[in-house]
């Protein structure tokens, strides 16, 4: 599938302007989102209330067809889905062929879609025997951790001092279900959201596949290690299993003299 760059959308933002892709507006004032196939053939997805539902129809319709690989320059908010949303829409956890998720998405503008999706995310929270869903939830729970404990906590406050500890626990897993399905809803349906996140792509002039895996930025200044002249340190992106998170590249070492003290086995 393509898509072609569309009408100019205004934003909360009145001096800036929001170019989304796929989405065009009617003369009725409500927006219409489409894709376009290889062959040039517009494909509706849909009439919408906003741009920005327009413009989520439009990505969550190209997901569906080419799957989570999808470039990210050829969607609008490709950093507002999650990895169990992107599981609904496309591949053997999908609820129908990508032309069925195509036509739920077209009818989600009165909420159905969300309803599905929180159904689906719901079901996988409790999919133990799915390897693919099991780790969706366990990402989850390692990067919330402190979320949960805090909401664990206070499901136990509530729960109150004469609740059995089986009470205790069915609570917790409820509360840790909830939080899970809230968090596999598209980060789009909030205008906030939404808001900082033009704002962000305006600053850097980039679209970020994921805001949570933005590689960290840190300046070598704060960095208080010993390394040879001509190395250089390298920070590799949030996750990475390097000690420190760096690595070191020593290809210019060839060009320094070498330390007395050091080991002839450390010597390129």
């Amino acid at each position: 599938m393509a898509t072609t760059e569309i009408v100019v959308a205004p934003t909360s933002t009145p001096a800036t302007a929001v170019q989304y892709r796929g989405v065009a507006l009617l003369p009725n004032g409500k927006w219409r989102a489409y894709i376009v196939s290889r062959d040039g053939q517009v494909v509706d997805v849909g009439e919408f209330g906003t741009a920005t539902a327009a413009a989520l129809a439009h990505d969550r319709a190209i997901l569906a067809v080419l799957g989570p690989g999808t470039c990210a320059a050829v969607l609008n908010f490709r950093a507002a889905f999650s990895d169990t949303e992107l599981r609904f829409l496309r591949g053997r956890h999908a609820p129908a062929r990508p032309s069925g998720v195509v036509a739920m998405v077209k009818l989600s503008a009165d909420g159905s879609y969300d309803t599905e999706l929180s159904r689906f995310a719901s079901r996988a929270f409790d999919a133990y025997m799915d390897p693919e869903l099991a780790l969706d939830v366990a990402n989850f729970r390692f990067a919330h951790s402190d979320m949960l404990h805090r909401l664990k906590e206070k499901v136990v406050i509530t729960a109150g001092t004469t609740a059995d500890q089986e009470t205790c626990a069915k609570a917790k897993l409820d509360a840790e279900r909830e939080a899970f399905v809230q968090a596999a809803k598209n980060k789009a349906t909030d205008e906030l959201w939404v808001e900082r996140y033009h704002h962000r792509r305006q600053q850097s002039g980039r679209t970020f596949e994921d805001e949570n895996r933005w590689p960290i930025t840190m300046p070598a200044i704060d960095v208080n290690v010993d390394w040879f002249p001509g190395e250089e340190l390298i920070y590799l992106p949030h996750g990475s299993c390097y000690v420190d998170e760096m690595i070191v590249r020593k290809d210019l070492i060839k060009n320094t003299e070498p330390d007395t003290h050091m080991h002839d086995d450390l010597l390129i």
